[in-house]
């Protein structure tokens, strides 16, 4: 700091408070401000991240539509187009059947293990509040 910046010793109280009030205040602001802009900076970020990723999915939805076709292309080399689509149709359906049958016993022993779990926090909480007969 400068020596012009320091008070005085002769200074009123008053006068030096005020001044102290007056640099919290400014100091606030420009935390506010400085917190203000990286928000913004995040917020700009994080919706260019999220465009990016819903790009990627957006592409990655198509690529699976060009791997379908090129599988079916690939099996016309043997077969008829015609059949080599519904060989291609055939097998993908199979393994969404697959898929779907895991997932739902998946889904069921996660649905027994929360029940079990339940079951055994309302035994404990009866446990806390014995019924009096």
């Amino acid at each position: 700091m400068a020596d012009e910046d320091r008070a005085p010793t002769g200074e009123p109280s008053g006068d030096l408070l005020r001044r102290l009030l007056a640099d919290v205040a400014e100091l606030g602001g420009v935390y506010g401000r400085a917190v203000r802009e990286h928000l913004h900076a995040l917020a700009r970020d994080f919706a260019f991240a999220a465009l990016m990723v819903g790009v990627a999915i957006a592409l990655g939805v198509m690529a699976i539509g060009v791997a379908v076709a090129a599988l079916v292309l690939v099996a016309a080399i043997w077969l008829p187009g015609w059949l080599a689509a519904l060989v291609v149709l055939g097998v993908m359906i199979t393994a969404m059947g697959v898929l779907l049958s895991l997932g739902k016993v998946r889904l069921q022993r996660r649905r027994a293990a929360w029940a079990a779990r339940v079951a055994e926090e309302i035994r404990w909480l009866q446990t806390l509040f014995p019924r009096r007969s």
